[in-house]
């Protein structure tokens, strides 16, 4: 889940949803409404963090994007801490299953084995809680 570390400084923004949405899900912008982010997301525009739940056709409250957010650590692959190395570095996020897929139902993790396509810059971590906190690269934001 994606939460943000001090929601009280920054406003809502509040977009039509195209798709079933899940609190705590990073949305970006498809087409003309807002929708689950999937991976790899370098060229898509970062609307925010879904603030609740939201039916597909509905309003959708998120938090605004241009803050620091709190990403559980995705774990499953041959990185599963941070280390101060990594403090700086983009990382892209991982998605685990769709909404209404009946799996994990689209939980987006931090995902440390992939700076390839990274948007998130890690700035602090707690390997004890497995999380980091970050802020999504400025140049995909719509603010």
């Amino acid at each position: 889940m994606i939460r943000p570390v001090n929601p009280d400084k920054h406003g809502y923004v509040k977009w039509i949803a195209g798709a079933a949405i899940n609190k705590g899900q990073l949305l970006v912008l498809s087409s003309t409404s807002a929708a689950p982010a999937t991976e790899s997301i370098t060229t898509t525009i970062i609307l925010g963090v879904a603030v609740e739940d939201c039916a597909s056709g509905s309003i959708v409250t998120m938090y605004h994007p241009d803050q620091e957010f709190e990403f559980d650590l995705y774990q499953g692959s041959t990185v599963d801490e941070v280390t101060d190395a990594m403090v700086g570095i983009a990382y892209d996020i991982y998605v685990d299953g769709a909404v209404d897929d009946g799996s994990a139902e689209g939980e987006m993790y931090l995902d440390l084995n992939d700076t390839s396509t990274g948007s998130i810059f890690v700035n602090e971590y707690d390997n004890t809680r497995r999380v980091a906190t970050g802020r999504f690269l400025r140049s995909l934001l719509y603010i």
